[in-house]
């Protein structure tokens, strides 16, 4: 029984040892790189500006109906 354990043991620590050492981590850019760029990019300003204009537009609307109700 004991040496059941010590193998299954062995076997886990060896386990554990592969797998941490078979993960490569990439080099990558920064959190604060990535959010300039994204900021930055043409599409991404886009996006913003279209996103912008459509919640102004749905605000103006929600404030008419608000100015009806409690005129």
């Amino acid at each position: 029984m004991r040496n059941k354990i010590l193998i299954l043991g062995a076997i886990a620590f060896v386990a554990y040892v592969v797998g941490s050492r078979s993960v490569t981590v990439k080099k990558s850019e920064s959190v604060p790189h990535q959010l300039v760029r994204m900021r930055d990019e043409r599409r991404t300003k886009k996006d913003r500006e279209k996103k912008a204009k459509k919640i102004a537009a749905d605000v103006k609307g929600i404030a008419k109906d608000v100015r009806k109700r409690f005129s």
